[in-house]
């Protein structure tokens, strides 16, 4: 995890989540909720907190690829920093793959997305 970074949205997407999970989906307690987040939250330490520095090339990757802006400084962060992409987005992966070319056309150079599933098999 050392040389792993996160975006600084990516604290807040994962409270988010555990929320989401506790109070509207009632799949977890509250309890469960803190817990996780807590734990996920000392793993924090280790990674390097980063943002995309070209808000300009995050706007426009959303407007070619049809995503949002937020899914889009994932790409762009991960360009920047030459790094795989990390997202169990689905969509956005699958998004990713699909406009394999118009990114390289972009970029100058492939993106790399996978699971943490894909992640922890590696």
């Amino acid at each position: 995890l050392k040389d792993s970074y996160v975006l600084t949205l990516t604290p807040y997407e994962v409270g988010n989540a555990l929320w989401r999970e506790a109070a509207l989906l009632r799949r977890i307690t509250v309890e469960e909720a803190l817990s996780t987040l807590a734990s996920i939250a000392a793993v924090y330490k280790f990674l390097r907190i980063t943002t995309p520095r070209d808000t300009l090339l995050v706007l426009r990757l959303a407007h070619e690829l049809r995503v949002t802006y937020y899914d889009s400084s994932y790409i762009a962060a991960s360009h920047e920093l030459g790094a795989e992409l990390v997202t169990d987005d689905e969509k956005l992966r699958r998004r990713i793959r699909e406009e394999r070319g118009r990114l390289s056309r972009i970029l100058g150079s492939e993106v790399a997305a996978l699971s943490t599933r894909e992640l922890v098999r590696e």
